[in-house]
């Protein structure tokens, strides 16, 4: 398979798409781009542990941190997602998609704020806590807006570019925090919040919610507005005879679904995407990543960081570029072979350290691994589980199998991070790069055998063929 110059292709590609509708995409990418902002927050909810842990845990640090504590302030945003997925799924369900993503940033702005103020490491923890709230409503409700409001012709372009933010966040939170103090910092990223919080106060809420509760009058500028005026009509009439029947399906009756073998198969599917974009290793790497790079005896950890992030911020806009080009089931075979590379040659460098041979000459190493592995996880293992998601979970279930898929990525991440410094300590740097490798690979012959490819199909035509219909 051959590709032409990147950029030339990504040009050609949107030209395509402009052509074919006009301008009635457009709205749906400014929808893109509100959530590329949640995404952003998310990144900076993550990117900022990594300097502000080396602050932190440092001689000159304002609120001393020895490396248990260390662990749970890395940790904690994740047994936090656990509350925010369950939350998450019920605001979606009785306020609308949108109005869900618009109080996801709630918690996010009070995490911000708590850093901003902390003098104490209990309140650190309370405002990772809260940080870790918004992240979990974010996964819980953001695949079904999208979902709802996108075309089928750029749904896994718009997601991509909203998973952007992630990999983006990433990069600004690694530099704002390396070079601003811990306060200051958390007041840039609390702006970039409220900003979010304001184009969503603008955005229209789904036509979706507004026809499940009686407003067809609202419903219809709705779909006027995200279709750019193009067939409002079509459109709403046959939303109204969806959402007919789904408005008699009661919650008991959507968790007797899950009787239907096809609706548990789906559900699967969710949770196992969500646990290999969580086991390979990422949060433990994006936390930890300025004292790895010091343990690999590297004397520019920040500024390195600071390119890595680069890289994976490059992956992200070529997911964007590629995922519906060649699909979501090449994307993330690609990805998991790269990562699964990176991690191994991170394990074969601390091999070297740890038999105390030279390693002057091999210094490009790690680094090289580093780069490898953020380029390719942001390629496909970032962006698939919530594009492929948002398409294969049926409308009926949509609320409970997206809360068991950030369920599931908040409870492995919380166990990837929180057992990375125990067990680095137990086996050493290279036996767990080894073990994320592993997990990498595992990822392969799931790829293979058993992914659903989603590229191109309308979400009926996506779910008649997982029900074999």
């Amino acid at each position: 398979m051959t590709f032409s110059c990147p950029t030339s292709t990504y040009i050609t590609y949107f030209m395509q798409i402009f052509k074919s509708r006009k301008i009635s995409f457009i709205p749906q990418w400014i929808a893109s781009i509100g959530v590329m902002l949640l995404f952003m927050q998310l990144g900076f909810i993550t990117g900022c542990v990594s300097p502000m842990l080396a602050k932190l845990t440092g001689p000159n640090s304002p609120i001393a941190l020895n490396q248990e504590e260390a662990s749970w302030m890395a940790s904690l945003v994740n047994i936090g997602r656990f509350c925010g997925a369950i939350v998450g799924s019920l605001v979606t369900v009785h306020f609308g998609t949108k109005n869900a993503i618009l109080a996801t940033s709630i918690p996010i702005a009070l995490g911000w704020l708590g850093i901003a103020i902390a003098e104490s490491v209990e309140i650190l923890y309370i405002a990772r806590l809260l940080s870790g709230v918004g992240a979990g409503m974010a996964f819980s409700c953001f695949p079904s807006y999208l979902g709802e409001i996108a075309m089928p012709e750029v749904r896994g372009a718009l997601v991509s570019l909203a998973t952007c933010g992630g990999p983006t966040g990433l990069l600004l939170g690694s530099i704002i925090s390396n070079y601003l103090s811990i306060g200051v910092s958390a007041c840039v990223y609390l702006t970039f919040c409220i900003w979010l919080m304001a184009l969503f106060l603008y955005l229209p809420e789904s036509p979706h919610h507004l026809i499940k509760i009686g407003n067809r009058k609202k419903a219809e500028m709705s779909i006027n507005w995200y279709r750019s005026g193009k067939g409002t009509q079509e459109e709403l009439e046959s939303l109204e005879k969806f959402m007919a029947s789904e408005k008699t399906i009661t919650f008991i009756n959507r968790l007797r679904e899950f009787k239907n073998s096809d609706v548990r198969k789906i559900t699967y599917h969710v949770m196992i995407l969500f646990t290999f974009m969580q086991i390979c290793g990422l949060n433990s790497i994006v936390f930890y990543l300025e004292i790895i790079m010091r343990r690999a005896k590297n004397s520019r950890a920040a500024e390195i960081v600071i390119f890595i992030n680069i890289c994976a911020t490059i992956g992200a806009l070529f997911s964007m570029l590629l995922i519906d080009r060649c699909g979501r089931r090449f994307l993330l075979l690609t990805s998991s072979i790269g990562v699964t590379i990176s991690m191994f040659s991170m394990m074969s460098y601390f091999f070297i350290i740890d038999v105390d041979l030279d390693v002057t000459n091999l210094q490009w190493l790690p680094i090289a691994s580093m780069i490898s592995f953020m380029f390719f996880f942001f390629i496909g293992l970032n962006s698939v589980p919530s594009t492929v998601s948002s398409e294969i979970i049926p409308s009926n279930v949509k609320c409970i199998v997206s809360c068991l898929g950030s369920l599931t990525a908040g409870i492995i991440a919380f166990l990837s991070s929180k057992s990375y410094q125990p067990l680095v300590n137990f086996v050493g740097e290279a036996y767990m790069f080894l073990i994320y490798g592993l997990f990498a690979l595992s990822v392969i012959p799931y790829v293979l055998f058993a992914m659903p490819e989603t590229k191109g199909k309308s979400l009926r035509e996506i779910q008649d063929e997982l029900t074999k219909k």
